[in-house]
């Protein structure tokens, strides 16, 4: 009999996981050490175990949230124990652990020979790329967990979004050059080697400064210096003005001198044209330079790390790649505007002018024809304060049962993807609210940046069109199950989707998890007849405000104290552990937000009140640094702010609450109606576990005043 479990940072097992992992690196790649024991503490490595507690093989994946699917890194077996199906025995484990997502992909390279084994384990072929080595082919693996599709693979394919980072000279040398190097490679170069694996091939492009150039001329023998700048010209090269390259060279001999750091004048210029060009992730293993790596973030919203630190905290800065951070300072205000005929010249300027001239000629024609239908079309144009378009959308009310997005456009503007994502969340939020079932998508010429963000908000692809199921419905499976049959005669294209989902709400060994992907895909639905985390979370009005209540803002002088956080999907709340024994790691759920009254909530109307519902991410423990580090790019909170939770013990643990996709009540509960409904005197000073049945008379009270 074979045992599999999960092990964590401190398991026995990890060592013998290393090893293993070590001893094929040739065909699995390089992974450090710390990059295994970061894996681990996050309980992402599972080990088969014989009977008598031999370690027999490990299997090592990463969460995909933003295509919501599980990414194999490693699957390896210990030579003596292979042909006896371990591997399957691994595989089957993660399928019932990660239920609640979309399916399994992997890469492995072709001349590896085992796309047998792939086959057998139930993964199919999608498509094949050049791998990192010269002249090898990656194939890409697929396992489907049958949930109904979002998108195609051939679109997840078509849109991967990749994380851009910059390496120096050094980690060029390290992954690129070792053949053209005369000195022994030293152990850390290693840990730079890993940017080559294969699993994270399509998650990195990586970003040379022209300064390295320099450092290639200075090679005296011609054909290896020939030879290196040709490695180099494969690589992609950062772009920059004079204009941004002077002001941060400014800065940045300002923090060199500060810190009293003695940095050579090529590496110094490096380090400003990295930061000229606009790309937020550096990596180096100058020593040197990285203790200034917080101070690099709080002043420029730069991550600048090591290698082996990248791969560590890999996962948590992936997620990061959708907030534009950089540059924030100075935005007070954005303007929702109607478009006006005159500007759409100017509008097809800064939208599509790099586009083909049919894509420029559809954007004109259908622009102007939205303009003049103004009885059936709504056409706005979101501005920053210097009146610089960041993007555009346009509604179609004229179908009684779909909000539809005839055209989204988004510009350059550094805050151009944060506002789309806000701008599609507030479509769904607006189509539900209307009552209507769909928001649709029927733009011909839709940008990258808008199909990835899409997969995000599991748009369904038919005839063309993408659409997003959205029911404003709170009841049980059974209900919502007969609701969806209902929908097929009004809505005969999505009649697969609907029977999926019909079939998903009566099965009976349904998870929590799987119950809240189920609401995700139909937001902003609610079921009440499972056994889900419902919180009652109290909130000063000043942090309500600033992470997602705007009616509470406006009512401040400059509304948002930070805009990004207006338009921020994600936020992060930070609480002491004096929490309910069932706020704890690992949970999801919902949260009904208590905004409180007292002495610091006088200049506020309406406090003292549940004024909104979010969906309940995750739970991290932590101290305050850790926390800060992993969380900065979400929330309002400078570090300052989370070490007064913490009272200002920096190795206290305190709770950081991620949440999602908040919807504020049309009808704040008070804080007397919520004592009736859960017959208890509590008043929310802390915070408070409820079951489905009264978070759904709250939450019906809250969206519909009964």
């Amino acid at each position: 009999m074979v045992l599999i479990k999960a092990i964590n940072e401190t398991s026995p097992y990890l060592p013998e996981v290393n090893k293993l992992g070590d001893s094929n690196k040739a065909t699995l790649g390089f992974f450090s050490k710390g990059a295994f024991e970061e894996k681990a503490r996050k309980k992402q490595i599972l080990v088969a175990l014989s009977d008598s507690g031999e370690f027999m093989g490990y299997l090592m994946y990463r969460n995909v949230k933003s295509h919501n699917r599980i990414s194999i890194i490693h699957l390896c077996i210990k030579n003596n124990y292979r042909g006896q199906g371990i591997a399957k025995q691994l595989l089957n484990y993660l399928k019932s652990i990660t239920s609640q997502y979309r399916g399994i992909e992997l890469r492995c390279r072709r001349d590896y020979g085992i796309d047998n084994m792939w086959l057998k384990l139930g993964f199919c072929a999608v498509y094949d790329k050049k791998a990192k080595t010269k002249g090898k082919l990656l194939t890409y693996w697929w396992l489907d967990y049958g949930h109904p599709n979002l998108l195609s693979l051939i679109n997840d394919q078509k849109s991967e979004s990749k994380l851009s980072i910059i390496i120096d000279y050094s980690i060029f040398q390290e992954i690129y050059l070792h053949n053209h190097s005369s000195k022994p490679q030293e152990e850390k170069s290693k840990d730079s080697k890993v940017l080559l694996a294969d699993w994270l091939e399509p998650n990195i492009e990586m970003w040379v400064s022209k300064e390295i150039l320099n450092k290639i001329n200075q090679i005296n023998d011609y054909q290896k210096r020939k030879s290196i700048r040709n490695i180099f010209s494969q690589l992609s090269c950062i772009n920059y003005t004079d204009k941004q390259y002077q002001k941060f060279l400014i800065s940045i001999k300002s923090l060199i001198q500060e810190n009293n750091l003695l940095i050579d004048e090529s590496y110094l210029r490096h380090i400003v044209q990295s930061l000229a060009s606009g790309i937020n992730i550096i990596l180096t293993n100058n020593v040197d330079i990285l203790k200034l790596s917080d101070q690099f973030y709080e002043e420029f919203k730069v991550i600048l790390i090591s290698p082996n630190d990248f791969i560590k905290r890999f996962d948590d800065i992936e997620q990061q790649k959708n907030y534009q951070s950089r540059l924030f300072a100075g935005i007070h205000s954005l303007k929702q505007l109607p478009i006006s005929l005159e500007e759409v010249n100017k509008l097809k300027h800064d939208l599509v002018n790099n586009c083909s001239e049919e894509e420029q000629q559809y954007f004109l024609e259908n622009l102007r024809n939205f303009i003049f239908q103004k009885d059936t079309h709504e056409c706005l144009i979101i501005k920053d304060e210097d009146n610089e378009p960041i993007a555009l959308i346009v509604y179609n009310r004229i179908k009684k049962e779909h909000l539809e997005i005839t055209m989204i456009r988004i510009s350059k503007h550094y805050l151009a993807e944060t506002v789309a994502r806000h701008l599609l969340f507030t479509s769904i939020s607006i189509s539900a609210q209307e009552g209507r079932q769909l928001t649709k998508i029927t733009d011909k010429y839709l940008q990258d940046e808008i199909i990835n963000m899409i997969q995000e908000d599991y748009f369904i692809e038919t005839n063309n069109e993408l659409s997003k199921l959205n029911l404003s419905l709170i009841d049980t499976k059974t209900n919502i199950a007969e609701q969806l049959n209902k929908l097929e005669e009004k809505l005969p294209e999505l009649t697969y989707f609907f029977q999926k989902f019909s079939e998903n709400l009566t099965i009976n060994n349904l998870n929590a998890e799987n119950i809240l992907l189920i609401e995700r895909y139909l937001f902003p639905l609610k079921i009440i007849d499972h056994d889900i985390n419902n919180f009652i979370i109290p909130i000063k009005p000043k942090w309500a405000a600033d992470l997602f209540d705007q009616r509470l803002a406006e009512q401040t002088l400059f509304g948002f104290s930070q805009i990004k956080l207006a338009l921020n999907r994600e936020a992060v709340y930070y609480k002491s552990k004096s929490s309910p024994k069932q706020l704890i790691p690992g949970i999801s759920g919902r949260i009904l937000w208590y905004v409180s009254s007292g002495s610091n909530s006088r200049k506020f109307c309406n406090v003292g009140r549940i004024r909104a519902c979010s969906r309940l991410d995750e739970v991290i423990i932590g101290t305050p640094k850790e926390l800060h580090r992993k969380y900065r790019h979400l929330g309002i909170y400078e570090l300052s702010n989370i070490l007064e939770v913490a009272k200002n013990d920096e190795q206290k643990e305190i709770i950081a609450i991620k949440f999602s996709d908040t919807e504020l009540f049309e009808y704040p509960v008070s804080l007397k109606d919520a004592q009736k409904i859960l017959e208890s005197k509590t008043t929310f000073t802390s915070s408070t576990y409820i079951n489905n049945e009264k978070f759904a008379i709250i939450y019906k009270q809250g969206m519909k005043g009964k």
